[in-house]
């Protein structure tokens, strides 16, 4: 385990690498959902891990701990009730597994977790752990208490999910020759914070933040293509979505009877589920390409008082000769209102900054639209 000390610019930079350029966006939060990670075989003799990485960008030491939510279409809102089944940086603080990097990560300051299923919850729970979803809370260091509560900080998440496998190179001392070296090849995942999750409740005659579209799907010979989804709601709501496929001209497409192609799912309380190669077998389409896939709420029903149905979706298209990821981000069908999220709208004057949603909208419920809360120890 390493605690890597980084420099953090404060400031926003562009940097062009070649003909990209790479642009800043908003993943620091105190309450993030990573939607997929793995200790797991796969198809064509692949053999998938996740590495975690966890960066402290505020200006005090944090403390972290990390919730592990297991793939499956059942309620498992119990995996967030307490912390024994969590990973955190003090056995004080009521964790079940323990690393103490997590605790006191300075400002500035990287943890890396290698293989994280794998290294706790897959020696537990076995082949039910082997692939799943994780929620990270962070907090100042010092400040968690017995219920829950904490004084909240930010961090960054970001994922590495890969694939072991061997590849052919030149042997130095042979020319002509060539030998067997260890290898992988993998795919960045990052965290998601809570104020980008999909949100039934952000549905108005502005924008739709209620579905999320997941473009460039394929899967013919060279490629399969699977799709997850995770209920990142409250611990009493469960959720049906609905997944359309588009082809490339806009079009949804349909089977043989022009009934549009739809598939629903019933997701319970943290409920996450992974389509392998979900064009094939949820769509019957065998040799697609350009495909867009909008992921919307039908609806939501709950037990609670407050409810916050929400979700996350992600795309991995992969080559089935090399195994070589490559992931698919989900994205809003709206931009980014600069104007409503940094300006207190018309009409509000004496709103203030914790009234406003992140969209510019008054939040239900209070200040908060964090789905859920750290458990009590």
């Amino acid at each position: 385990m390493t605690r890597l000390k980084v420099t953090l610019a404060l400031t926003a930079v562009v940097c062009v690498l070649g003909a990209g350029v790479v642009s800043a966006q908003f993943m620091a939060a105190d309450l993030i959902y990573v939607p997929a990670v793995a200790h797991s075989e796969g198809a064509n003799g692949s053999v998938w891990k996740t590495d975690v990485t966890i960066t402290n960008v505020d200006s005090t030491p944090v403390d972290v701990g990390i919730f592990f939510v297991p793939s499956g279409r059942d309620d498992h809102s119990n995996f967030l009730a307490g912390r024994d089944d969590a990973l955190g940086g003090s056995e004080d603080q009521g964790f079940g597994f323990v690393n103490d990097a997590l605790s006191n990560i300075p400002p500035g300051g990287t943890v890396t977790l290698p293989d994280i299923v794998g290294q706790y919850w897959y020696p537990k729970f076995g082949v039910s752990a082997s692939n799943g979803a994780l929620v990270v809370f962070s907090w100042e260091s010092g400040t968690l208490d017995n219920d829950g509560n904490r004084t909240y900080r930010n961090v960054v998440v970001t994922t590495r999910t890969y694939n072991s496998t061997k590849i052919k190179i030149e042997d130095p001392d042979n020319a002509g020759q060539f030998i067997e070296k260890d290898a992988t090849f993998g795919q960045t995942l990052p965290g998601v914070p809570w104020y980008n999750l999909a949100d039934a409740s952000i549905k108005n005659d502005q924008r739709d933040l209620s579905y999320e579209v997941l473009p460039g799907g394929q899967e013919n010979d060279t490629y399969r293509y699977n799709v997850g989804i995770f209920n990142t709601s409250d611990l009493q709501t469960s959720i049906a979505v609905v997944i359309q496929p588009f082809d490339a001209t806009g079009h949804q497409l349909t089977d043989d009877n022009g009934v549009a192609l739809a598939k629903t799912l019933l997701l319970p309380p943290l409920a996450h589920v992974q389509l392998y190669r979900i064009l094939q077998t949820s769509f019957n389409l065998t040799n697609a390409k350009d495909i867009l896939l909008r992921i919307s709420f039908v609806n939501w029903t709950t037990l609670g008082t407050a409810p916050v149905p929400t979700f996350t979706c992600y795309g991995s298209l992969i080559d089935n000769r090399s195994n070589d990821p490559t992931t698919i981000l989900p994205s809003f069908g709206y931009p980014y209102d600069i104007d409503k999220v940094w300006k207190v709208p018309s009409g509000t004057a004496s709103a203030t900054a914790e009234s406003i949603s992140r969209w510019g909208f008054p939040q239900r419920g209070g200040v908060s639209r964090r789905p859920v809360r750290m458990p009590p120890r």
